[in-house]
């Protein structure tokens, strides 16, 4: 018995968290986070909701896979965490157990290359991915100004919602940091295993210090070009991507056009994804119109209607767009993505200059009449872009304020199923109630009510409190 007791404290002494100073703990932890990174979402859209890591590529070189297919999901955010786990997990085997530090970097390179794949993915390469969250992020946070109550401001917050153009690096970096989730932050615990692991010194050795040196350098220098040469056909297309579209804003600075149009030729050959984002059809445009200065093409009045837009000139944007938009529809052909958003931008311009300010509050007349305006611009925005949360949210406002309270349980309700933001949909919630109530249904408003706090833990939605008890 005696010796089965001690048996069993042996192999307790030799599991891999009693081992943490000495070599496996820290890779085992790894392990355990990559494993967690595989599970949480690394990215946000603002209106609906955080997405799955199985579903957000991770390679650029990957991404011509189809949405919701085996190779999508194997060349997804997912499987590479899950790649990186395993790798982590290899480390801690007893055939590699020594106190060398190539583990440490190898492991650490692991848990950081995904993270660096994903954000050069979204920056560089799947730039219509970046549109669409720039344009949903526009949408949340014109939403946010008619809410009526304040919400917690993003790490850089965004004080100038139509100053978002996702044609400069920058605003895409910064949209990134913004709608980044927890999941994205785990794989920074393997920078900690870059540094060098502590072993255990020997009593008689004499450390000399400019012995020091190759040991901690040669070592890291060797894996990261080791490193760096496996992953040179995974950073062609980012890296090209970058130089791509800095040589070509150089050409067109220059009157160069020649040059910027062979530029622009090369790039799909590397980074299909980049055709058919607003910086590449920006660039497109302004080079066609130089070498064709009275060119009519949808990219030309596309790359003029950006730059009035970035002057707020959107009458004029949307009187550039509208007539290529409206011919799509005639022909019974779906218009571009960049052309739709583009439309809808100049569009939320004109409703938020036609929207009544609080100043006209006592002036029930004129502020009807700016109602009645943002609502015949709400419909243009509904049409051009049937899933803008932004329009139905706002015409269900505008009916509920000129008191056509069916209408406004109509839009509150395509709303609800736009949106999984729960800050947007305790405000739906909200108005639904509101209009319940106003058509005598009190039952049917209360439990709205209900739902709009519920879906407000933090205590933001004052409208939904108000109208409970009773001081609406």
């Amino acid at each position: 018995m005696i010796q089965k007791i001690a048996a069993l404290l042996k192999l307790l002494r030799q599991w891999l968290w009693r081992e943490w100073e000495d070599t496996r703990g820290r890779l085992l932890l790894a392990c355990v986070l990559m494993l967690g990174a595989s599970g949480l979402p690394w990215l946000a859209d603002p209106l609906r909701g955080g997405c799955s890591p199985w579903q957000t590529p991770l390679a650029p070189a990957w991404s011509l896979a189809a949405p919701g297919t085996v190779g999508a999901a194997l060349t997804s955010v997912g499987a590479g965490s899950c790649m990186a786990a395993l790798l982590c997990l290899g480390c801690t085997l007893r055939p590699f157990v020594d106190r060398c530090l190539w583990r440490y970097r190898l492991a650490g390179a692991s848990c950081l290359l995904p993270l660096c794949l994903f954000l050069l993915h979204f920056t560089a390469v799947d730039t219509q991915q970046s549109d669409l969250l720039a344009y949903h992020k526009l949408e949340a946070q014109l939403i946010l100004r008619h809410l009526g109550y304040n919400l917690p401001r993003d790490w850089l917050p965004v004080t100038a919602p139509f100053a978002l153009d996702m044609t400069a690096l920058h605003w895409r970096v910064v949209l990134l940091v913004d709608q980044l989730r927890p999941g994205a932050a785990l794989p920074l615990i393997g920078l900690s295993l870059w540094f060098r692991q502590p072993g255990r010194s020997q009593p008689n050795a004499r450390i000399r210090p400019w012995s020091l040196v190759p040991a901690l350098s040669w070592r890291p220098l060797s894996l990261s070009v080791l490193l760096g040469a496996s992953l040179l056909p995974a950073l062609i297309a980012p890296l090209w991507s970058l130089l791509a579209t800095w040589q070509t804003d150089l050409a067109i600075a220059a009157g160069e056009y020649q040059q910027a149009l062979g530029w622009l030729e090369t790039t799909p050959w590397l980074v299909p994804a980049v055709v058919g984002s607003a910086t590449y059809e920006e660039q497109l445009g302004q080079t066609l119109f130089g070498l064709e200065a009275h060119s009519q093409a949808e990219v030309v009045s596309f790359a003029a209607a950006h730059s009035l837009l970035q002057q707020r000139a959107y009458l004029r944007a949307y009187q550039l767009l509208f007539p290529h938009w409206l011919a799509h529809t005639q022909q019974k052909d779906l218009p571009e993505p960049w052309l739709t958003t583009a439309l809808s931008e100049a569009l939320e311009g004109l409703v938020e200059a036609a929207w009544p300010s609080s100043t006209l509050s006592g002036d029930a007349l004129e502020r009807n009449h700016r109602l009645i305006m943002a609502q015949a611009w709400l419909r243009r925005l509904a049409q051009v872009n049937p899933d803008s949360l932004y329009a139905h949210y706002l015409l269900g406002r505008a009916d509920y304020e000129l008191r056509n309270y069916q209408g406004c349980l109509a839009e509150m309700g395509i709303g609800l199923r736009l949106s999984s933001d729960n800050d947007l949909r305790s405000s739906a919630y909200t108005y639904l109630g509101l209009a319940e109530i106003a058509l005598g249904r009190s039952a049917e408003g209360r439990e709205a009510l209900q739902i709009a706090l519920a879906l407000d833990p933090e205590y933001h939605n004052n409208t939904a409190r108000e109208a409970l008890s009773g001081l609406h």
